[in-house]
């Protein structure tokens, strides 16, 4: 996917959706913790989607 819009909450939803439609298996994917309000849009997303992404939110700050 080429994006040509600022990655937000919408894109990376819209991302997720694509990925989840063109893989036949269960992917795995280590996220950045995104900054703002619309996070809350692509947290709802995993959770009806549980059976085909899994996401692994980074620590805010982790000096390790």
């Amino acid at each position: 996917m080429v994006f040509t819009e600022p990655f937000d909450a919408t894109v990376m939803s819209r991302f997720l959706d694509r990925l989840a439609g063109h893989v036949d298996r269960r992917t795995h994917h280590i996220v950045n913790q995104p900054l703002g309000p619309p996070v809350r849009t692509v947290r709802g997303w995993p959770a009806n989607h549980a059976d085909r992404v899994e996401l692994y939110p980074l620590p805010p700050h982790s000096p390790d």
